[in-house]
């Protein structure tokens, strides 16, 4: 059988402006196949971003090292006078030798010009009453443990390779546990089943995790780079493509191409009637590493109306770039889409339609921010987090929220009468804002 990954709950220690925050998914094993579409609302620098970036250093970890290393310390991670952050994830999982939980926590610190690992662990149990968490691997600085088996109790060849991986997650600022150095020397220590448990988180949920977030959207409507985010078959990823007149593309990269645009348009007329996608062949020629080449532009066509693709709105052209990633949430149980700002650039009413058609027909999940307050009216409470000003409890959900009541009331009655159990509006006044504006024009005379 295929297996199956969703993540159950995520927490955030010391993440930007998240001194603590938790949320959970309204899943569990009898609902796999349904889909998760999951929205994030506050005021902004109130931590929803910090949600997306959550999901940016656990994709940078699953890597393992081979193609991410994780963020630059310039990014400001981590808490304002903290030394750490940690962030924990939970998974289940159902494959074929039955159904788990698998929880992921990791501590990370600033090195020279990355963050670091310092400590992180990998523990299991399986969804039986009774049954408890086991320890899978878990590293503490220089302390490693596979299963119950500590770095010194290792045969020798094992104990070198694990300082060397331990060595090599420090240099090229990675994981510990998810480096291919360490997955060689597992089967040693672990059996079918917890083998099954790593291939399933660092293979099937990785392969199938997108996170788009707001540099993206900045380069498209900066009018420098076209991000396609495919999902396809055989291929995942980030196409950038420039928006120019023209884009030269490697042969394989065209070929993805085709197959995205022509995925995309069977949804794309239904959203924005008429409208379809053409990529258009100009010729052939070398790349500068002798590799075959196809230059191309890009089109945008209504009826009998051809323009370039650069021409199509903001808003348009995010829904271009997101199709693909949607597409594959409403098909695929394995999917995880991280967007943030999903609303920006599109008509609120469109927006709801859609999260409200891949609710209630979808399988994978969806999770992203906003300020849209249309998708309050869409989506079950259930579904919907709100960050709040207490940032030792960033993240909770509306209380007393009736079957008949419309949440986007209910929240903003919230914001102007407070009656939930954290305020989720730092309180602005009117009148300082008229006389700060009047102030900043004086300033200079």
């Amino acid at each position: 059988m295929k297996p199956i990954i969703k993540v159950l709950d995520v927490t955030l220690n010391n993440l930007k402006n998240v001194k603590y925050g938790t949320f959970h998914i309204d899943t569990n094993f009898n609902k796999l196949e349904e889909a998760n579409v999951i929205g994030f609302y506050g005021q902004n620098g109130s931590g929803k971003t910090a949600v997306v970036q959550a999901f940016q250093i656990l994709s940078a970890l699953l890597d393992g090292g081979i193609n991410k290393k994780l963020p630059h310390v310039h990014h400001l991670h981590i808490y304002y006078g903290e030394s750490s952050l940690q962030l924990n994830f939970q998974f289940i999982i159902k494959n074929k030798f039955g159904e788990y939980f698998l929880k992921y926590a990791v501590s990370l610190v600033v090195g020279e010009q990355r963050l670091n690992v310092i400590a992180e662990s990998l523990n299991y149990r399986e969804n039986k009453r009774g049954k408890r968490f086991k320890n899978i691997l878990s590293k503490n600085g220089e302390e490693v443990t596979i299963r119950t088996t500590n770095l010194t109790s290792l045969n020798q060849n094992d104990r070198v390779k694990v300082l060397v991986a331990n060595h090599l997650s420090k240099e090229n600022h990675s994981s510990f546990i998810f480096r291919k150095e360490v997955r060689n020397i597992l089967p040693n220590y672990l059996d079918e089943v917890e083998m099954a448990l790593i291939q399933n988180i660092i293979f099937d949920f990785k392969r199938d995790l997108h996170i788009i977030d707001n540099t993206q959207f900045g380069n498209l409507i900066s009018n420098i780079t076209m991000p396609f985010n495919i999902h396809l078959e055989n291929k995942r990823g980030v196409i950038p493509s420039k928006l120019e007149d023209t884009t030269l593309l490697p042969k394989d990269m065209f070929n993805a191409m085709k197959e995205l645009i022509e995925q995309t348009n069977i949804v794309l007329k239904m959203l924005i009637p008429g409208l379809q996608i053409k990529i258009h062949v100009l010729h052939t020629q070398k790349l500068n590493d002798g590799s075959d080449g196809v230059l191309v532009e890009f089109l945008s066509r209504k009826g009998d109306i051809e323009l370039p693709l650069k021409c199509e709105s903001e808003g348009t052209l995010k829904i271009i770039s997101i199709l693909s990633t949607l597409i594959a949430v409403y098909n695929n149980p394995n999917a995880c889409v991280i967007i943030d700002e999903l609303d920006a650039g599109v008509f609120e009413y469109l927006l709801g339609e859609l999260l409200e058609i891949i609710h209630e027909n979808g399988a994978g999940q969806l999770i992203f921010t906003s300020h849209n307050l249309r998708i309050l009216e869409v989506l079950p409470i259930h579904n919907l987090w709100f960050t709040t000003t207490n940032e030792e409890n960033r993240y909770m959900q509306l209380k007393g929220v009736k079957k008949l009541n419309n949440p986007r009331d209910v929240y903003l009655r919230a914001i102007q009468l407070g009656g939930q159990d954290e305020a989720i509006y730092k309180e602005t006044n009117a009148y300082d804002m008229k006389r700060a504006f009047r102030k900043a024009a004086i300033i200079n005379e």
